[in-house]
């Protein structure tokens, strides 16, 4: 149960996604009013052939460097994982749209022939490649933007069916009370479409000491919020309780590998 507790108090220590192409974060939305409607992400993810790592990394600098003179609508930030089970993958991502957004990416995509380029750029050297897209919940998360994050921790949960009520109830009172106690960290919830359905929260931090729990930490905010630390680790307990599975990956912001500025 303190693992469960930590866990939560770590993901939501500064966090989605989620990330956003507007600014060098992983999340896919970001919160206000102004952007509450471009909550989506397109997400692709690359595994180089066994070997041909660098070639891959030097394949997709010229194609993102072409997808740019081109007028690529899009912007796109590569990640790659520093933490987790599988190190060899690349992200490749862009946020902040709607998704009527994807269909002026398409029409785009189809006028320059920008897949077969890619085939030509980098397909060659790809092993395997997925694509799926984010949708931040834009109302619940307390997202802080800034152009210093370097790292993105991804917690990635599936829950148990019928436990949908509890884990949103859980997402508005942390919410509610990190909004009204100005809580000076962030995170965003981030829900996946395409592939195995979960959400994820993402965390951002500018260094590896972003890792370290803050203070005041969540318990403390949340008891602070709810009258007492029974209270919070009742409402944490009925998040614990409502995950099926959870994976942690820690991901880092290329930017020697993203859309040129």
């Amino acid at each position: 149960m303190k693992r469960c507790y930590r866990s939560i108090l770590l993901v939501l220590v500064a966090c989605l996604l989620a990330a956003s192409l507007a600014s060098p974060t992983l999340a896919a939305g970001k919160t206000g009013k102004s952007m509450a409607d471009h909550d989506v992400a397109t997400i692709w993810l690359f595994w180089p052939k066994q070997g041909q790592g660098k070639a891959f990394v030097e394949a997709l600098k010229k194609h993102v460097a072409w997808r740019k003179s081109a007028g690529d609508p899009f912007a796109w930030k590569v990640y790659t994982p520093v933490a987790g089970s599988d190190l060899d993958f690349y992200v490749v991502r862009s946020g902040h749209h709607t998704w009527a957004d994807m269909d002026t990416e398409d029409a785009w995509g189809q006028k320059t022939e920008a897949g077969k380029q890619f085939m030509q750029d980098v397909g060659v050297h790809i092993r395997k490649m997925q694509h799926i897209f984010g949708v931040a919940d834009t109302k619940l998360s307390h997202w802080i933007d800034s152009k210093d994050y370097r790292f993105f921790r991804d917690d990635r949960y599936q829950f148990k069916p019928g436990h949908g009520a509890d884990v949103k109830d859980v997402m508005k009172q942390v919410h509610a009370a990190v909004t009204r106690q100005h809580w000076p960290h962030s995170f965003e919830f981030e829900y996946h479409v395409g592939g195995t359905r979960g959400m994820s929260i993402i965390m951002p931090m500018k260094n590896w000491a972003g890792m370290a729990e803050p203070s005041p930490n969540l318990m403390q905010v949340m008891t602070r919020a709810l009258g007492s630390k029974k209270a919070a680790e009742k409402l944490f307990h009925k998040w614990s309780m409502a995950v099926k599975t959870d994976t942690t990956t820690v991901y880092e912001y290329r930017e020697d590998l993203s859309t040129p500025m």
